[in-house]
């Protein structure tokens, strides 16, 4: 159970966290950004892993990207790069 918050779809407290979405080969999921725009085909991204939280009420899943600082500021650094302003 969680000790920290409750399930935005049901309001109950059985939250399991630490869980992870993985592919069908056991990979688990990652999110990743451009560090900066893709001028010759060679990607360049960030990555971060994602861990879950899973109501054990309802099942509603929530994610987080463990590294979410890393990413923005690579999303950042993308958008300065391409001149346009970064959405907030």
């Amino acid at each position: 159970m969680s000790a920290y918050h409750r399930c935005h779809r049901c309001n109950s407290d059985m939250m399991m966290d630490g869980v992870y979405i993985v592919d069908a080969q056991g990979v688990r999921v990652v999110v990743s950004a451009e560090r900066q725009p893709d001028p010759g085909g060679v990607s360049n991204p960030v990555s971060t892993l994602v861990h879950a939280c899973v109501c054990g009420s309802c099942g509603f899943v929530e994610l987080w990207a463990n590294r979410p600082q890393e990413l923005w500021e690579a999303y950042l650094r993308s958008e300065k790069a391409r001149g346009a302003p970064p959405a907030r």
